[in-house]
């Protein structure tokens, strides 16, 4: 693993899923990580089941202000090394039932409290010769998925941001990328998921099992390591291959130029398995 000791991270929705995760594999590399949400006993929890130099602080992303003091509690009068803007959310609907309120909560959460992140974290950056925001963006902002319009415009939008800050954030040495996890069973996720929609995204995911948020940790340490110090602007699926466009597959052609028993032996998936009919 990369080495990260006497760095310093701030990590927004650490308290659980995929936040939790990424604080976890920070420690684990050597990190000062400060985990920020908004319910203290959350947090307080989590930390006490981190190892490590960990701090909470109480904030709300959609509000500059504690924002900007979570970067200072997590720079504790030095450089924030390592943001990492994980604080988000979904809102489940569709275009035809969803109101302005429901557009403007993912809108908000994504897009616009990834940026005041952004921005107060690059504040503290430049002055101390720079630094690493890693997003966490999602798969969904790159495909169409119905009843999530909402959170899958947000996290497109999110991407975008990415690389406008990529290149203004450069000439500060402050890198920034977004990380697009796939399917993950978070604690929200398993309370809002079915067993047979689980095992359907499962299937669809070509390395058969689902993500965790050690997986996304992984990649956040190495984007906001040494080794990692030449990429910016970048949207990097950690995702089990689920993003891969996959069209049906041809094995019925197959059978008849080779025979049932050659495709079975040779074993490819259908991976277009979030097509099969089932309730949407």
């Amino acid at each position: 693993m990369a080495d990260l000791t006497g760095r310093r991270a701030l990590v927004t929705g650490g308290g659980t899923g995929i936040g939790f995760g990424c604080a976890e594999r920070l420690l684990a590399a050597g990190a000062a990580v400060t985990i920020a949400g908004r319910r203290g006993d959350v947090l307080e929890e989590a930390a006490g089941r981190l190892e490590g130099d960990v701090t909470t602080v109480v904030c709300d992303i959609t509000d500059e202000e504690q924002v900007a003091n979570a970067v200072g509690v997590a720079a504790a009068g030095g450089n924030l090394d390592v943001l990492v803007a994980n604080a988000g959310s979904g809102y489940p609907g569709s275009v035809l039932t969803m109101d302005a309120s429901a557009w403007q909560f993912c809108l908000e959460l994504n897009v616009v409290g990834t940026a005041l992140c952004t921005k107060q974290a690059a504040l503290v950056m430049k002055d101390h010769g720079g630094g690493s925001i890693v997003a966490i963006s999602s798969t969904s902002g790159t495909k169409v998925q119905p009843w999530l319009a909402a959170y899958v415009v947000s996290k497109a939008g999110l991407d975008q941001f990415v690389r406008c800050a990529a290149i203004e954030l450069a000439p500060h040495g402050i890198r920034v990328n977004s990380v697009q996890p796939g399917y993950v069973p978070t604690e929200t996720m398993q309370a809002a998921t079915s067993d047979e929609l689980h095992a359907r995204l499962v299937r669809a995911t070509p390395l058969g099992r689902p993500g965790s948020g050690a997986d996304i940790g992984d990649t956040v340490v190495f984007l906001s390591s040494d080794e990692g110090s030449w990429i910016t602007g970048q949207d990097i699926g950690v995702d089990g291959g689920l993003n891969i466009p996959v069209m049906p597959s041809m094995a019925p052609i197959a059978e008849r130029l080779y025979g049932p028993e050659l495709v079975a032996e040779v074993g490819i998936p259908d991976l277009t398995a979030l097509n099969e009919a089932g309730p949407s």
